[in-house]
C-alpha cells in the first residue's frame, strides 16, 4: 500500500475509533492528527472537512455491517430464519462484551448526535436503518413461509420493532455495563415471533 493510502487509512481508522468512543462533535481534528500521526496538511489532501471524514467513516461502517450482518447473518441460507435472528442477537451481545459495554452502536450514537444537526448524516443513517429493517423483514417473511414464525405478523412493523429493540437494548447495556438487556430482548422477541 502506498504511503498516501496508508495515511488516509490511518486517519479513517483513528477517527472511527474516536467517534465511536467519544462522539463525533467532541472529537477534534487535532486529536485525530495526534493519534494517527498524520499531519494537518496531509488531512486536507484527502478530506475537505471533519464532516467529510465523518461521512467516509460512516460509509465504511455501513458496508462492514452489510457484509457481517446483512449478508453474513440475515441472508445466510445455511441457517433457518430463527437461527439467523438468534445469531444476530448473539453477535450484538458478543460485540458489546468485547467492548466492555462501552461505545454502544456507532449508528445509534451518530443518529442521536447528528441527525438533527446535519442533513447528510441523517439521510445516510435513515437509508442504513431502512436497509437493515428490510433485511430483517425478508428474514421474517421466510420464517412465516416456513412455519417458524407467526402467520399474523405485520412484517414491516415487526422488523422495525426488532431493529429498534436491538438499538434500545444496546443503549441499556451501555448504561448498565452488562449484557442482560440484549439477552432479555432476544429471548422475548424470539418468543413473540414464534409460531404457536
Amino acid at each position: 500500500m502506498a504511503r498516501d493510502q496508508r495515511n488516509r487509512e490511518k486517519l479513517v481508522e483513528t477517527a472511527a475509533a474516536l467517534f465511536h468512543l467519544r462522539g463525533f462533535q467532541p472529537t477534534s481534528l487535532d486529536e485525530v492528527f495526534e493519534r494517527s500521526g498524520v499531519c494537518r496538511s496531509n488531512f486536507y489532501y484527502y478530506f475537505r472537512s471533519k464532516e467529510d471524514l465523518g461521512l467516509e467513516v460512516l460509509g465504511r461502517q455501513i458496508e462492514a455491517f452489510a457484509d457481517r450482518v446483512i449478508r453474513g447473518i440475515l441472508e445466510d441460507v445455511q441457517l433457518t430464519p430463527r437461527e439467523r435472528l438468534a445469531r444476530l442477537f448473539e453477535t450484538v451481545t458478543t460485540e458489546m462484551r468485547k467492548a466492555s459495554y462501552r461505545g454502544g452502536c456507532p449508528f445509534g450514537n451518530l443518529a442521536a448526535e447528528m441527525s438533527g444537526a446535519h442533513p447528510e448524516f441523517r439521510a445516510r443513517l435513515s437509508a442504513f436503518f431502512e436497509r437493515w429493517q428490510e433485511a430483517v423483514e425478508r428474514c421474517l417473511l421466510e420464517g412465516v413461509e416456513r412455519g417458524e414464525f407467526r402467520g399474523d405478523l405485520d412484517l414491516r412493523g415487526a422488523a422495525i420493532a426488532l431493529v429498534g429493540g436491538i438499538e434500545g437494548a444496546v443503549l441499556l447495556a451501555k448504561a448498565h455495563g452488562h449484557g442482560t438487556p440484549i439477552e432479555a430482548g432476544a429471548q422475548t422477541m424470539l418468543k413473540l415471533l414464534e409460531s404457536r
